[in-house]
């Protein structure tokens, strides 16, 4: 036996709040009741009360009945957000293609977390991160400490981006940029540059103290290198403990600061 009501039907929750809210529930009395008659599709249906308090609501949009998503439609959520579509875009999507749809913002984000959850399949961020880096064959080295082998810092590169290393090793870039991630982690990103002065990146690192991680850093960047892969020349910024690390992984490379970041900084 089943009872259906509408999404106004109970009362407000009385909780104390310091949010501007709304609510759309007012206590509406209409209720049917549903018994199933066996086996089958039938059922026998009851109304229970068949009155309303309010009017007829003008269009379905807004009620999350009416706008939960198919499964195709759900589909259609999770592989635009893999591919890195932006929330409104895959709505717009939606209303396309269905001009009935009343799907609103919110199902899209309550979808896309929960696919996220599903994905997750109760591992850490950086649980799933490895296991994808892992299954694209990314060249990846991580250091951890203390007993719950909690990572410090993570190299990675794709196995394109090495060969292209190898193809174009003249001039690398290097940029550490900072609090552009949750944790806060300075992410130290290496560029290569083509013979066509078109740019592509080789190797991301997340380091825990860049002063000591710098020289673990460089040190698995010299590694994916050979005799014929050094690099003539490094551009960096200003950074010291950088500056100080390249001297000590790679001593015959010649190295050239950034113009911009000398132009932005002063």
């Amino acid at each position: 036996m089943t009872t259906h009501k509408l999404d106004q039907s109970s009362n407000p929750l009385k909780k104390k709040s310091v949010k501007s809210t709304g609510t759309k529930k007012c206590g509406c009395p209409f209720s049917l009741k549903g018994v199933n008659c066996g086996p089958g599709d039938a059922w026998q249906l009851e109304v229970v009360c068949g009155v309303h308090n309010h009017p007829a609501a003008l269009n379905m949009e807004g009620h999350s009945y009416a706008g939960r998503l198919i499964v195709e439609e759900n589909l259609l959520v999770v592989d635009m957000s893999k591919s890195l579509a932006r929330p409104k875009d895959i709505l717009y999507t939606l209303k396309r293609r269905d001009r009935l749809n009343v799907t609103t913002m919110k199902t899209i984000y309550n979808a896309r977390q929960k696919s996220r959850v599903i994905e997750k399949a109760g591992m850490s961020e950086m649980q799933v991160l490895l296991q994808k880096l892992f299954a694209h064959e990314y060249v990846e080295w991580h250091r951890s400490y203390g007993t719950a082998n909690i990572i410090s810092d993570l190299f990675y590169a794709h196995p394109t981006s090495i060969k292209l290393l190898h193809a174009f090793p003249h001039i690398l870039i290097m940029d550490c940029t900072y609090k552009t991630n949750r944790f806060r982690y300075p992410l130290l990103e290496i560029v290569g540059v083509t013979s066509t002065h078109l740019t592509f990146s080789i190797a991301f690192v997340y380091l825990s103290a860049e002063k000591e991680d710098y020289i673990w850093a460089l040190a698995r960047l010299r590694s994916v290198t050979d005799d014929n892969s050094i690099p003539s020349v490094i551009v960096t910024d200003r950074e010291l403990a950088l500056m100080n690390a390249l001297q000590k992984v790679f001593p015959s490379v010649r190295h050239l600061l950034c113009t911009w970041h000398i132009n932005f900084t002063f």
